[in-house]
């Protein structure tokens, strides 16, 4: 039997991981001619990136309420699925933005436990260029601005490095990023891309298809360290849909992000994503801390009659306070425009502390 293809692909909160999974899979289907499906992952029912991902065109499944590694039968039941009704070359999976040990508690065993089913490449661990120093510093105080530990801790894992985002900063910056994670990571391949540029996506492509299979040892750190960071953030989900007349989908999303940027502050937003799809047009924008982006547009940016609009958000705040901000955002800048929110459904949870199905030493 041929095997899949398995691709982890994780990195922090923001840092570029689902655009690059989309833009890796057209590469892999256009250029190639490979069959490419995405396994999602996060802690609610409704997910931006797996509707961002249907929009891409890419067969997708999810694992819900909570990482891979505390769910990895359903992830294993996920990718099986895939394989049995899809039959992808590739597969790619893309962890909860906070996961942590993903080599211990999800690439090594999958690497162990189903060898005749699936080649596992080497783990990608995505890291924002314009936040590569932020992301190795040590943590000197605790908190979003500088106290995280967890983002290190991802790196570490890696036997790739993919500098993102690299439209975004200057050759200088890019060179002394890579230099500085070359020397934390001796061991890993360092590559670059911009998902919105188009560029590197070929050389990653290149790994993916090759004959590379991940072999590094697990570090399995003890996940106890990251319970605080991980206690901190608040995990928001919600769906409308709304009415309106001719209406500017980016012009909506810069509203809702503005919004709450301004109530949260870049030092406690980790990750606030929305995607808003209509029959004719879809676009999906991300605030990280305090920088918002579009991630991608598809069929132009105006919308006309009922759409849809599904929001998550990794906040440093209480779930109430989450909740409260998130639905007076979307509510407030939809009046703005003249839009009516026809059904709204929302919730808002402090996850609880992941206990791994099945953990590497």
């Amino acid at each position: 039997m041929q095997r899949t293809r398995f691709l982890i692909l994780g990195g922090y909160l923001g840092a570029g991981k689902t655009t690059l999974a989309a833009a890796l899979a057209r590469e892999l289907r256009s250029k190639h001619g490979k069959s490419v499906a995405v396994i999602t992952n996060d802690q609610g029912n409704a997910l931006v990136d797996t509707a961002y991902m249907k929009n891409a065109g890419v067969d997708v499944r999810e694992v819900l309420g909570g990482c891979f590694c505390s769910h990895f039968d359903d992830f294993i039941k996920s990718a099986r699925s895939l394989v049995n009704m899809e039959r992808p070359d590739i597969i790619i999976a893309e962890p909860i933005g906070t996961s942590t040990n993903i080599l211990s508690s999800v690439v090594v065993p999958l690497r162990e436990m189903y060898p005749e089913e699936f080649e596992v490449a080497p783990l990608f661990i995505v890291v924002d260029s314009s936040r590569a120093f932020d992301v190795l510093a040590r943590a000197q105080t605790f908190g979003l601005g500088g106290g995280r530990i967890i983002p290190s801790h991802q790196v570490h894992e890696a036997e790739v490095v993919v500098l993102t985002k690299t439209d975004m900063v200057d050759s200088d910056t890019l060179a002394l990023a890579a230099e500085k994670i070359g020397k934390e990571v001796p061991g890993a391949k360092i590559l670059s891309a911009s998902a919105r540029m188009g560029t590197g996506i070929r050389e990653l492509a290149e790994v993916v298809l090759s004959n590379e299979t991940s072999s590094k040892a697990a570090l399995g750190v003890d996940n106890r360290l990251f319970a605080t960071e991980k206690a901190s953030m608040g995990w928001y989900s919600g769906t409308a849909e709304l009415e309106a007349g001719r209406l500017d989908l980016y012009d909506l999303s810069m509203r809702i992000m503005q919004k709450v940027g301004e109530t949260f502050g870049g030092d406690r937003t980790g990750h606030v994503k929305l995607v808003m799809t209509s029959p004719s047009a879809s676009l999906k924008m991300s605030l990280v801390a305090d920088s918002v982006q579009v991630d991608g547009i598809k069929g132009g940016r105006y919308a006309e009659g009922r759409f849809s609009v599904i929001l998550n958000a990794r906040v440093m705040a209480p779930p109430v306070e989450i909740k409260t901000v998130m639905e007076r955002a979307l509510k407030d800048a939809s009046i703005s425009i003249g839009a009516t929110v026809r059904s709204y459904l929302d919730s808002a949870i402090r996850p609880d502390p992941e206990r791994p199905d099945h953990f590497r030493k």
